[in-house]
């Protein structure tokens, strides 16, 4: 009886997530139809991922904020 209790307490807490999951796309589908995500990551800047190609937060000698 316990695991058929766990199994419902997932199935709820998958479809809550799915159901929000649905709600965002649709929101970002009628409020801004033209995003393509691009601006992700900076995705297409070629410079900057050559500049941060590994490195990490804890490199002293690069500045994600410095121009390039």
């Amino acid at each position: 009886m316990g695991q058929l209790i766990a199994i419902g307490i997932i199935l709820l807490i998958v479809a809550f997530i799915s159901w929000r999951w649905v709600v965002g796309i649709d929101y970002m589908q009628k409020n801004h139809p033209n995003y393509k995500g691009e601006d992700f990551l900076n995705w297409g800047d070629d410079a900057h991922q050559k500049a941060a190609a590994g490195r990490d937060g804890w490199d002293d000698e690069w500045y994600p904020n410095e121009t390039l």
